[in-house]
Parts: C-alpha cells; structure tokens; sequence
C-alpha cells in the first residue's frame, strides 16, 4: 500500500487540474483499492503501475498475474459490465444468444458484395470480453505453426516447445470419467494438458453421446486415411476428436470464463488490483520527447460515454492493449500510431508512422449444414458439443491437392504484391514470404488441419448438423478507423474469399461434410438434409451451384487476428517479439491482433497462453524477483 499511496500522491501534484481531486483520491470500492467499480471517481488522475486497456480474456489474464505482486498497481479499463451470472454467458450452451445484444460492440463488416450486407463481427462487451461468449472449445494449434512465430517475430521463445508452456500454465484440466471415456469417447494424452492453472477444462457433466461418436466414425469412412485424433491439445490437428471445453465439471456447464477463472477472486482480494466497467480507453496520452526519439505514453484518456467528460489516469510504468484484433488498432491509430494516410482521412495528427497497424487481418468463414434427424434418437446428454472433423488439404482436395500447391504458389508473388497496391498489408516482399511458408505448412506438413467441420445438434428441433470453416486463410484485410472518435466502430473489411484457395477450401469442406451425412453410420441418423437441401444444390451439383448457395449464407468465424501483428518490423510487424510496439517506449499489444498468421484450432488456449507468457515478459523486463 506504501507503494501505491506514494503514486498517487505524486499523481495528485504532477495532473491536478481546475479542482481539486475528491477528498479520498483513491479509487474506492468497498474500502480498498481493489474490486470493480462503474465509477471514475477517484480513478481519474490518479497513476497506476499498469493501465490495461481491455477486461477481455487476454487483459484479465495479465491483469491477474501482474497484481500478484503486491508491490505494484494495476487497472484495466472495461467497455462492458460484470455480467458473469448471466445465463447467456454462464450457460455454454446458450452459445449465440449473446451476439448482437448490449454484450456485444456490434460492430459489422464492411457491405459482403454476394450478400449485399455487413455481417455482424462478434467482440464481447463484458468481462472476459470474447471469451465469456465463445464457444468454449479448448484445442491447440498444429506444433508445425507454432514453430513458424520464430520466423517470423525473430523471437526464438514462441516455438511450440516452449510457448505451449504458457498454454499449460493457465490450464486446469480435469480427466474425463470411465462412462465418457468408453461411452463418449473422451479421450487424452495427459502430457498435453495443465493440471493447476485457473482455467477449468473439462469433457462437461452434459457432454453429448448419440451422433457425436458415429460423426468420427463416418469422417473415417468417408475420407482417406482420416483417423481419430486422441487430444486436439497435441500439436497434432489433422483427425476426428472430442473435445474438452472451458466449463466447470462439477456444475452444469458453467462457463470457466477469463473473468472467473483469473479475476473474479482476485481482484477482491487483492489491494492492488483495480477493474473500471462502463468505460472506454478513447487514446494513449504521450509525453513531450525530442523529434526522433520513441513516443512514451503518460496515460490514458477514458470515456463513459461519447458526451461525458474526457477523464484522464497516468502510468508509471506500461500501457498494455488488450482490446482485440478490432479495437487494439484502433486505439494506436486514434493515439496517432499508425498508417499516414489512414490518419490523415480521419482527422488524426501523425505521431509515429506504422504501416502495418490495422493491416494482415486474417478471418475465418462459416457455412452449415442442416439434417433433420430421425425421431427417437437419444443423444445422451445437453450440451456442448465436442466432436470435430479436422481434414487436411489432400483430404478435401484428393488429386487436385498438388495442382493447386503448384498454381497457388506460382501466382503468390503477384498477389502479394496486389495486398501491398490495396493496402492491405505493409510490404509486398515480406508478406510473400509469409504466404509462401502458410502455403507450405498447409499442403506439406502432417499435423496441419486445413478445415473444421464442427458437429452440431439441437435436441429442441431434433437436427444435428456441422459448422464448416476453412481455418487458413491467404486472404487479407483491414481494421482501420472510421473517425477520429473511439465511439465510431472501425470500418473492418476482412477481404472475405479474396484468395482463391480460400474460396475452394470452403466450397470442398461444404461438399465433404455432405459426403459424412451420406455416409454410415452417420447416415442413419437422419432423415432429410434441410440446409442447403437437395432442391438448392443436389447431390452432384456443380460447384458454381455449391459456391452460390456458400456466398450467400457464410457468416464470420469471429477469429480475427494479426491486426497488430507480432512479425519483424521489416515486414510490416507492429510488435516485436516481447510484444513491443515498434517505435513507443512503454506500450504492449497482449490480444489476438498479435496473431501473425492463422492456426487450425479455436484461438482460446493461444490466447491465453500470449497474455500468461506476455506476463512474464512483463515481469522480466522489470526485474521481478
């Protein structure tokens, strides 16, 4: 407490203005510093150790391990509310029912030209942010993609080996019982798990039976050389799994949210640990430096809303971005960090020139399909589902797979070069080499998914169906802001099928979970395929049939990434290996914008694995003991 009553003193003289601060100057909530409060009183010029900008799953996460020192002081600064006992985020299986509500930034694409629309790009508003909505779905990328971060951030420590570490350490796996294990086919490796992390992972008390083993069973039959995956959490993608998701086993599907699992507890136990709801970080303040040196932030400006006064809170040490692959590159470029031009068209005075802010996003599509399932069918349990067909590109591509590698990589250079001309990306060279080797992990490496095919099942209509993505995508897009107001959404335009192999991993996902349905013992399971249904595209259809009926009901993934992307500053990076941004002193990005590239997996596990190792960076460039 010594340590934190000397800033905020030293605060009170360095920023008081006009009137004095209330008589107690530090933010109060039940008597101590610490808890969650809607209330700027007593925050507003105030200083902190850290100013966390975002209550996501990412800023909750560092929020957490940083305040286990007493020593310092840290505040995260949250859009949303505390809404953790809602059933539409407590309840897993109410997946869905949060998006576009008062949950949700609602922020939307730029017009789909086949659709004629924006479509709704997901990003939480509450605590725990995204990932007290998601899903819930624990996976793991491929060991082969992990192992690319090194080249391209030039920081040896992301390899698979030693970031899967920092997976581990926020994972409390819990063993699947002997009736999932040989009934549902719950299955493990346990050295791919954590054991005494606070995010609590778990086959699920509601875990389905019914279809979710015969869905396995018919991708085997279906596919070539197609066999079951015993752990998504591996490092080996390719294969049928199930899947254990982020719910507490004891209860019904509760949702092991990032606000339960690392603050809840924490930030009303600890004096040092301080979460500001209803709020919004509008734009980094820095200080006076000469021409040429780094920009260093002094604070934050924060809103409660877009009228209400401009409240301003001082660091002492770091200004860390957690705010999401939408919402992180908007606040460097509203801070005057980012693309020239882009500032220039909205208003915002340059303070440090970076192309790559806003640039290299990459986002996934979705279609599904729909079977009306034969009456009588018991699935043998509630929810969520956990059964998952991971192809990979020879798999969905058969004897087409070398042609396409060989056409795709004879025309990459020419594209790359087309994203520098769009803006889309940095730099043309660069951006080569980064297709090139996703190119090469997608055909050449064996543990590498190339789609998702996610079973489904709605006990309410009796109708099982899957969600189908392509999970690497070549295709870029861009997050850049729409004026120089935090309160306007960016204008997001994720270049949805810009890349042709994007579009034909889609359309041959569509047309293999088809296949599955078709196939036994899956097939007798259903009665009718309802979406897309025979009479829009039947059996045999072309694949202009296919591609029209796929354009007009994709909808986003919502796993956008690489926005403020951890890559060399020659490559159009934003952050370097220890999350730096280029060109600023004192301030991280700690979310998925940092992303370079896609993974086959849901994003959950990694993303907490950035904001646990992001952490100890933290820690270790500050000399913690």
């Amino acid at each position: 407490m010594a340590h934190l009553a000397l800033v905020l003193l030293a605060s009170f003289l360095l920023w008081s203005v006009g009137s004095a601060l209330p008589a107690n100057s530090r933010a109060i909530y039940n008597g101590t510093i610490s808890g969650i409060t809607s209330s700027s009183s007593g925050i507003a010029y105030a200083t902190f150790d850290y100013i966390i900008c975002g209550g996501g799953l990412t800023g909750l996460t560092i929020a957490s391990r940083l305040s286990e020192d007493p020593s310092v002081s840290v505040l995260v600064i949250e859009a949303g509310y505390d809404n953790h006992t809602s059933p539409l985020i407590n309840d897993v299986r109410t997946y869905g029912l949060a998006f576009n509500t008062s949950l949700d930034h609602q922020i939307h694409s730029t017009p789909v030209e086949w659709q004629d629309k924006p479509l709704l790009l997901v990003t939480g508003k509450t605590l725990g942010g995204s990932g007290s909505l998601n899903g819930a779905s624990w996976t793991k990328g491929a060991k082969s993609q992990y192992d690319l971060l090194p080249l391209l951030s030039g920081d040896e420590s992301w390899d698979w080996t030693s970031f899967n570490q920092y997976m581990l350490k926020a994972e409390n796996f819990h063993r699947p019982s002997d009736s999932q294990r040989d009934i549902k086919g719950a299955h493990y490796e346990s050295g791919y798990h954590g054991y005494s992390g606070p995010v609590q992972v778990s086959f699920g008390a509601g875990m389905y039976g019914g279809t979710q083993l015969p869905a396995l069973e018919a991708s085997e039959n279906a596919l070539a050389n197609f066999t079951r995956n015993f752990d998504a959490a591996s490092g080996q993608t390719n294969g049928g799994t199930i899947i254990p998701n982020m719910v507490v086993p004891e209860e019904n599907q509760n949702r092991s949210s990032p606000f339960t699992a690392y603050a809840q507890h924490q930030v009303e136990e600890r004096n040092n640990f301080l979460i500001l709801t209803g709020h919004r970080v509008t734009e980094i303040v820095w200080r006076e430096t000469e021409e040429g040196a780094p920009l260093v932030a002094a604070g934050v400006h924060f809103q409660s809303s877009k009228n209400s006064p401009i409240e301003f809170v001082k660091i002492n040490r770091e200004v860390l971005l957690a705010a999401g692959s939408l919402q992180s590159p908007q606040i460097l470029e509203l801070s005057g960090v980012g693309d020239a031009d882009v500032l220039e068209a909205a208003g915002v005075e340059l303070k440090h020139e970076l192309k790559g802010v806003g640039s290299h996003m990459q986002e996934q599509t979705k279609n599904t399909l729909t079977y009306q399932a034969r009456p009588g069918v018991n699935y043998n349990g509630t929810g969520p589902p956990s059964s998952i067909a991971f192809p990979d590109a020879a798999q969905l591509l058969g004897e087409n797979a070398t042609t396409w590698y060989n056409t795709v990589k004879s025309g990459l250079r020419n594209y790359a070069n087309t994203l520098e001309e769009r803006s889309l990306v940095a730099n043309a060279e660069a951006t080569h080499y980064i297709l090139q080797a996703q190119l090469d992990n997608i055909f050449n490496s064996t543990d590498v998914a190339a789609s998702e095919i996610f079973f489904t099942i709605n006990t309410t209509t009796n109708q099982i169906g899957t969600d189908n993505w392509n999970l690497i995508v070549l295709s870029r897009g861009t997050a850049h802001i729409r004026t120089n107001s935090s309160w306007d959404n960016p204008i997001v335009n994720p270049s949805y099928f810009d890349h042709p192999l994007d579009q034909e991993f889609q359309l041959a996902t569509q047309k293999v979970s088809r296949q599955i349905f078709n196939t036994e013992p899956l097939a007798s399971y259903v009665v009718e395929e309802l979406e897309p249904g025979l009479d829009r595209v039947p059996e045999g259809a072309e694949d202009e049939i296919w591609e029209g009926w796929m354009k007009e009901k994709f909808t986003s993934v919502w796993h956008y990434i690489a926005t403020c992307a951890m890559m060399k500053e020659e490559f159009g990076g934003v952050v370097d290996g220890r999350l730096k941004v280029y060109g600023v002193e004192n301030v991280r990005v700690v979310d998925a914008s940092v992303m370079p590239i896609q993974l086959s997996a849901h994003l959950s596990s990694s993303l907490y694995g950035i904001a646990e190792k992001g952490a100890d960076m933290i820690k270790q460039d500050w000399d913690w003991a």
